[in-house]
């Protein structure tokens, strides 16, 4: 399994250390919905430095998270997107519902 969760001033950052396919996905939901429940936070920063690719079941989870926190009102950011997931955000049209940071810091700041 390849997923780390770290917190930063009530900002969970999810870092994906390998492509984002449907193992990863999985666990990533399960992880999320943990730290949800168990430290009630529902601002997430999702590092991609290490992505190199995303599969469908990786988008699908995207938006659930992203769906999962806009419910209790709060946020999901991307952050270190490499070009080839940044174009299959495009081709899929999904690159206008995530907000996207060169990196992990800048992510962070714009944080409420």
């Amino acid at each position: 399994m390849s997923l780390k969760f770290e917190e930063y001033n009530n900002v969970c950052v999810l870092t994906l250390e390998s492509d984002f396919t449907s193992v990863e996905a999985e666990a990533a939901r399960k992880g999320v919905e943990q730290v949800i429940e168990k430290k009630q936070t529902v601002e997430f920063v999702v590092d991609c430095a290490k992505v190199g690719f995303i599969d469908s079941e990786g988008l699908e989870t995207l938006l659930w998270m992203k769906r999962r926190c806009e419910d209790l009102f709060g946020q999901v950011k991307l952050a270190s997107l490499d070009e080839n997931c940044r174009k299959i955000l495009e081709i899929t049209r999904l690159d206008n519902r995530f907000e996207c940071h060169p990196d992990v810091p800048g992510a962070l700041k714009t944080m409420r």
